[in-house]
């Protein structure tokens, strides 16, 4: 062996004499590769343990294995070894030369689909078999074609690939070895040296992710057509991972995907021409809708996500799943819940892992959950997102393999899946609480004589906590426990109302300047376009300062605690002035209606009103833009029926689908996008479905109703607000 060292140290040395008088000759250079390129390509490229692994998994996979099997040993400290063996095609020495040799070979470029199970090969840069550097100090390669006699060995030390040495000129030994594996091929590498010690915590954790490199088979069944990587029924590829210390060998366990089964709900979502679609199913809740998120999602095309949804509260998996089952489930959640990215087949770390909030879920609940009581968090999901892009270059990975390139397209991807997955919990939410809610009056209602512990109904928060000291309480523990989720709602929307009132008390001392500027500029000689700008600008600001003055109008009308009869028609005429602009920039026209004089409703708040009315003019709103009507068309009727005074609010938008009718006034239903995690409280607060709750309860504090009614001819929704009319007693005190 030693001279044959010597006689390859000669040879490279002729080489570069040979090298350098070309140059002079020639007048040209070519360009060298320091060794150090392989530290910078192995232990810094490659950041990740996990993610080095996979690299070696998915080669493997190419390779058209059916079994990859990962064995530890002596790994508990510093210094042991890891061994990677499969049972895939192998390697000739032609391909051990020319492919795994050769810095970014270009062979699964050429050759994308893999000669025995067609399988999309996952690799392509040329540059994960250094990852094998990023593990250990010490690399051995034995490998087997099925069409060679012999194995071979290939020995590589990695403290060889010096700064400052000539990467071509380090060599390492090759031989021919006996064949040792039992299907005739495959490849073995043995990483010694370890540069960390594994506990079996992270084993486990590396095996996770590796048993789930594949994608699903569970997401859809557009990358089957495709014929992408999945991880189907049949185990046509599986990975075994085993743990060996002191001759002792364990076997590291798959997680139990089973759990999936036992979810409250399940939440898939697409891209149809560009627009985001978000499918609600639940058996527990019995759920079946079909959601428009909006959004501009122009860049996305073949991308698809599913979601499982849980709830850690055994209260919702009675009779459905044992105790054990759920303590399982919630073990399982809080170790592995989150959302999984897969692209073209493979699974692209870190997304979905522990710490890793890459959708903003936490972020987004941290601004917005307490505000709406719906479990909003990673561990509330298990979920696997499909990307496919076998044409283009719209998702590709960093240089790392850790994550995608963070562009338009990705941005765009975020913001679909966050707001779907929010919308989703609060539909399921919704149903969750009007089940509460039906169970608690159900309860109030039931027999006194039979079962008094239950008859919670109308008792005060103290006669409960009397009743808890009975022994019997399950009922009324479910009722305060109610009541709190709602009170935990007021105070919330209670400081966003606070935060809206600075920012208008802050914002009216610079009206006065812009409307000065704005009348300004529009006496001044400017060209068409400029003055074209001007006037839209004045109209948007006239809709601006139509904002504020309902919300002046609301907190001076709040200021005082005294409530008043209130007079319909002048309700709604105050109401038409604030909206005015708005309303003219929306090309809104708004007809009125009244059957009936004095029409005074019992003593209320004005500020209840206008929640009201412009609860009801929101969401009208909304309904008409999703048309894409050019004009839209609302009618407001006023009226007195059987002791009652109403108001009427009709639109010409979208309608409510027949099913939702009686779901609307729950709290958490909407069929209005959520924002985005980035946007601010006050836009959050927008579209949690909590309007209409408040309307129905502002009616039934004062013994009303509000629910939706058939609506005129020309008129596609219909919301009736009634409460009872002025008493004869507040007439004389109020002089009416």
């Amino acid at each position: 062996m030693e001279n044959q060292l010597d006689e390859i140290q000669k040879l490279i040395d002729q080489r570069k004499v040979i090298e350098e008088k070309l140059s002079n000759i020639t007048g040209a250079i070519s360009f060298s590769v320091d060794a150090g390129i392989i530290n910078r390509l192995g232990n810094e490229l490659v950041g990740r343990a996990e993610t080095a692994v996979s690299e070696l998994v998915k080669n493997s996979y190419d390779a058209d294995a059916n079994k990859v099997t990962l064995r530890y040993i002596n790994t508990d400290v510093e210094g042991g070894s890891l061994e990677i063996e499969d049972d895939g095609n192998g390697m000739t020495r032609q391909q051990l030369v020319n492919g795994f040799m050769r810095l970014s070979s270009p062979d699964k470029i050429n050759y994308p689909i893999s000669p025995v199970y067609k399988r999309t090969r996952a690799g392509k840069k040329g540059i994960g078999r250094f990852a094998t550097h990023r593990l250990g100090k010490y690399l051995t390669i034995i490998t087997k074609n099925k069409d060679s006699n012999k194995a071979l060995k290939l020995t590589i030390n990695w403290s060889k690939y010096e700064i400052s040495e000539n990467l071509t000129d380090i060599f390492n030994p090759i031989e021919e070895l006996d064949n040792i594996f039992s299907k005739g091929s495959g490849t073995k590498l043995i990483i010694e040296g370890l540069r960390e010690a594994w506990s079996e915590t992270q084993i486990r954790r590396v095996y996770r992710y590796v048993a789930e490199l594949l994608q699903p088979d569970f997401i859809s069944d557009r990358s089957k057509n495709l014929n992408i990587a999945q991880k189907g029924s049949d185990d046509s590829f599986t990975v075994e991972c085993l743990k060996q210390d002191r001759q002792e060998v364990i076997s590291i366990a798959n997680l139990d995907k089973m759990v999936f089964d036992n979810s409250l709900g399940v939440i898939e979502g697409y891209i149809l021409d560009g627009q985001g679609i978000c499918e609600v199913k639940s058996t527990r809740f019995d759920i079946d809708d079909s959601i428009i998120i909006d959004g501009d999602y122009s860049s996305l095309d073949e991308i698809h996500f599913k979601a499982y949804y849980f709830i850690y509260n055994f209260d919702w998996y009675k009779g459905y799943v044992p105790k054990m089952e759920y303590n399982r489930i919630y073990s399982f959640g809080q170790d592995n819940g989150g959302i999984r990215l897969y692209r073209n087949g493979f699974r692209v770390l870190p997304y979905g892992e522990r710490g890793n909030d890459w959708l903003s879920i936490e972020k987004g609940s941290a601004k917005g959950e307490d505000q709406a009581h719906v479990p909003f968090s990673n561990s509330n999901f298990f979920g696997f997102v499909e990307i496919v892009n076998s044409n283009n270059l719209t998702f590709e990975e960093t240089s790392s393999r850790e994550g995608l390139i963070e562009n338009q397209a990705f941005n765009q991807l975020t913001d679909f899946i966050y707001k779907a997955l929010r919308q989703a919990a609060q539909r399921i939410n919704s149903e969750r609480l009007a089940e509460k809610k039906k169970k608690s009056n159900s309860s109030g209602s039931s027999d006194s004589t039979s079962n008094q512990t239950n008859n919670n109904y109308g008792k005060s928060a103290k006669q409960k906590l009397e009743d808890l000291k009975t022994g019997d309480n399950d009922d009324i523990i479910d009722d305060v426990i109610q009541e709190i989720e709602e009170l935990e709602m007021m105070r919330v929307l209670a400081g966003i109302g606070l935060n809206i009132a600075e920012f208008t008390h802050e914002i009216r001392q610079f009206i006065p300047s812009f409307n000065g500027s704005l009348s300004f500029l529009a006496t001044q000689d400017l060209i068409p376009e400029a003055k074209e700008s001007i006037t839209n600008l004045k109209e948007n600001f006239n809709r601006f300062q139509s904002y504020t003055s309902y919300i002046d109008s609301t907190f001076t009308q709040n200021s005082s605690r005294e409530k008043s009869p209130q007079l319909l028609p002048k309700v709604i005429e105050d109401f038409e002035k604030i909206i005015q602009y708005d309303r003219k920039g929306l090309n809104l026209i708004i007809e009125k209606e009244f059957f009936g004089y004095n029409l005074y409703s019992r003593s209320m708040h004005p500020s209840e009103w206008t929640s009201v009315l412009y609860n009801f003019y929101t969401n009208s709103k909304k309904a008409i833009k999703r048309t894409k009507s050019e004009f839209g068309k609302i009618k407001i009727i006023g009226g007195r029926e059987k002791g009652m005074v109403y108001i009427e609010f009709m639109d010409n938008g979208d309608g409510i689908a027949e099913e939702n009718i009686e779901k609307i006034f729950n709290p958490f239903f909407t069929t209005s996008t959520p924002a985005s995690p980035d946007s601010d409280l006050n836009e959050i607060a927008t579209g949690t479905g909590l309007g209409l709750k408040i309307v129905k309860d502002i009616a039934e504090s004062y013994l009303g109703n509000a629910l939706v009614i058939p609506a005129e001819s020309g008129y596609k929704t219909c919301l009736r607000f009634e409460v009872p009319e002025i008493t004869e007693e507040e007439k004389d005190k109020y002089e009416l």
